[in-house]
């Protein structure tokens, strides 16, 4: 399931779909750990749909050591992609445009510290955050996970960790090696116990996490066994919840992880664009949405079937309520089907006047299931009662009823 909240508006919607912030957090592994794998190195460069995105590395944690940008070369120049690296030791002369001119930045192991004190000192931590809204991939492991979160730690004395406040695109802390390092965990406990630091994650290595607008998509795993879990505080422990991953034990399994994402992608966009048409009443450009055969279903049991019907039912519907809206707030996508939860509203017209005491707005939402590149059905869930009320309140003053052939709420 991808599921995208909105802000009430179309324009933040279509942004978050067009160009979504993506954060790949690794718990260990990728070219530096497992070369010979590359499973979680392909899957993260398979997310760009470039023939050649390029992708830049950071050795910052470990002070640019000339060792790791090596190992970083010398496995993704094999790759189908535009390797490059970043250097606070000898930057370039514009440090934003390089950043921004790329697709992907990978941030190696090494001390979350290093990062976040270079990065504040050269200006790099707001240049990341504008690559973050840009929709620039950004990708981590381990202290290159860790600086994404709010919560990141440094040691402190008798194995315990001492809170590092780090740049808070991700809500929460992130633990690395989670199986391997017994004390690195132990102490990660201690501290989400004591509220040291605030709940998150605690990654293995071989395991990713995959956030699509600060929400987490999937766990995505290059080893058979490899866990992720959310790491809470009880009151005298902690509780850890295992994460359902996919393994992407081979290259195909990636790519089609991803292209099943783009294919949700686009049904929302459909969906997206739909509701648009709705908005500005253009019942042509509505039933260009709708496949022939469309069935449409409203809050009060009618249906109505078929382009003609459907283009007559929501004439009917923009002349009773001139000003109908939606306004989403939260679409949910699962394969073929779209749940899309908001605020439908209007005023209810009848004696060529609207008064502003005929509005009406409600909680509604509306499901939609896609058939190719079209909408073969469209659900809608309200409670229309304040409609009834203000058409049987009309239908008192007036001594006329209010009818219309078809409910579209």
């Amino acid at each position: 399931m991808i599921s995208f909240v909105t802000d009430n508006t179309s324009k933040t919607v279509k942004q978050k779909l067009n160009n979504p912030r993506q954060i790949v957090a690794l718990g260990g592994g990728m070219f530096s750990m497992e070369p010979e794998n590359g499973i979680l190195d392909k899957y993260i460069l398979n997310l760009v749909k470039k023939p050649q995105p390029k992708i830049c590395f950071l050795g910052t944690a470990s002070n640019d050591g000339k060792e790791y940008i090596e190992m970083f070369y010398k496995f993704f120049q094999k790759q189908q992609c535009i390797p490059t690296h970043l250097a606070l030791t000898d930057p370039p002369k514009d440090l934003e445009d390089f950043i921004l001119s790329q697709d992907i930045i990978h941030v190696g192991g090494g001390k979350t510290k290093l990062i976040i004190q270079k990065w504040k000192r050269s200006g790099l931590d707001k240049i990341m955050r504008k690559a973050y809204d840009r929709g620039i991939i950004l990708t981590g492991m381990s202290a290159g996970a860790i600086c994404w979160f709010e919560d990141g730690f440094v040691s402190g004395p008798n194995d315990s960790i001492k809170k590092l406040q780090c740049l808070g695109f991700l809500e929460g802390s992130f633990c690395p090696h989670y199986e391997d390092r017994e004390k690195l965990r132990e102490a990660y406990h201690g501290a989400i116990m004591k509220k040291t630091i605030k709940e998150g994650y605690g990654v293995e290595d071989g395991a990713a996490l995959h956030f699509v607008n600060e929400e987490l998509l999937r766990v995505v795993t290059s080893r058979v066994n490899a866990r992720a879990f959310k790491v809470t505080p009880l009151k005298v422990d902690v509780n850890e919840t295992v994460y359902e991953s996919v393994y992407l034990g081979d290259e195909g399994m990636a790519k089609r992880v991803i292209d099943e994402d783009i294919k949700k992608r686009g049904n929302i966009k459909l969906v997206q664009s739909f509701i648009e048409s709705i908005n500005s009443h253009k019942v042509s450009d509505i039933v260009k949405h709708l496949t022939d055969d469309h069935l449409f279903r409203d809050s009060i049991g009618i249906n109505v079937t078929g382009i003609e019907d459907m283009q007559e039912a929501w004439e009917s519907c923009f002349m009773l309520f001139p000003d109908y809206s939606i306004s989403p707030e939260n679409i949910i996508c699962s394969g073929d089907e779209i749940a899309i939860f908001g605020i439908a509203s209007g005023t209810v017209f009848i004696g060529n006047r609207v008064n502003d005491e005929n509005h009406w707005k409600v909680p509604a939402s509306w499901r939609a299931l896609i058939r190719g590149d079209k909408i073969a059905e469209w659900c809608v869930y309200a409670d229309i009662e304040p409609i009834r009320n203000i058409r049987e309140r009309l239908s008192e003053t007036n001594g006329e009823a209010v009818k219309t052939e078809t409910e579209i709420s």
